[in-house]
């Protein structure tokens, strides 16, 4: 008797690279209701109970962890919405969001005051708005320089640039022949000159650099990040 032959073609199911997939429309809505109880809150507003308040702000401090963590096939959707806050922001807002749920569920008005402030000085207001509302728009003439990967190949970089949204870019990438699992976005840079920016970085990264024609670099994304940030910080310091 023969023995059964194993398939072993890989399927691949995402249609999305990991961190942006749509949020689904009855998530969405949960979201953007949690939201505006939060933002009620923060607003001196009246609430409609403490225990929807509770839950808002648990779903909220979830939207900030994922951004934080990078851990989501949503992630880098929820970020682009909250208008891009950094990863030690994000930690440090759902850490008081965690607290002053805690302090309002036990009544510790202090703590909650407390908590209240962090959050205001951390422009939560104006991000979870962002949320609900109309994304803000780049200054004219700005660009991005991003780092993209796919999950299943973390140390194969692609790093460019586009002056276009880097969704859009994003999408035209994945539709490439040849390309079969889709990238996702690693890291994201706003930056005044996008083209020039991007030639020096490929430049300093050249020993990591795959091929001469493609911009492909096989190195730990913190490495690149580091490289990247430190930069574009220099670049913005002598502005």
């Amino acid at each position: 008797m023969a023995s059964p032959v194993r398939d072993h073609r890989v399927q691949v199911a995402q249609k999305w690279g990991f961190g942006m997939a749509p949020v689904k429309p009855d998530i969405e809505q949960k979201r953007r209701q949690s939201v505006a109880a939060v933002l009620s809150y923060l607003q001196n507003d009246p609430i409609e109970s403490s225990t929807s308040l509770l839950e808002a702000l648990s779903e909220v401090k979830g939207l900030y962890s994922r951004c934080h963590k990078q851990d989501q096939w949503d992630w880098f959707t929820v970020w682009q919405q909250l208008g891009r806050p950094g990863r030690k922001r994000c930690l440090q807002v759902g850490d008081a969001l965690s607290r002053l749920r805690t302090a309002i569920r036990d009544g510790d008005d202090a703590t909650a005051a407390k908590q209240l402030t962090l959050l205001t000085d951390a422009d939560v207001q104006v991000q979870l708005a962002g949320l609900v509302g109309e994304q803000p728009r780049e200054a004219r003439g700005a660009g991005y320089i991003y780092v993209l990967s796919t999950r299943e190949q973390p140390r194969m970089l692609k790093i460019g640039y586009t002056e276009r949204t880097v969704e859009e870019r994003v999408r035209e990438i994945n539709r490439a022949t040849g390309v079969v699992i889709p990238y996702g976005v690693r890291a994201l840079w706003v930056v005044a000159d996008a083209p020039s920016v991007e030639a020096e970085l490929h430049d300093r990264l050249a020993p990591y650099r795959v091929r001469k024609d493609r911009e492909f670099f096989n190195l730990d994304f913190r490495d690149a990040s580091a490289l990247i940030q430190g930069y574009i910080d220099g670049l913005r310091r002598e502005d």
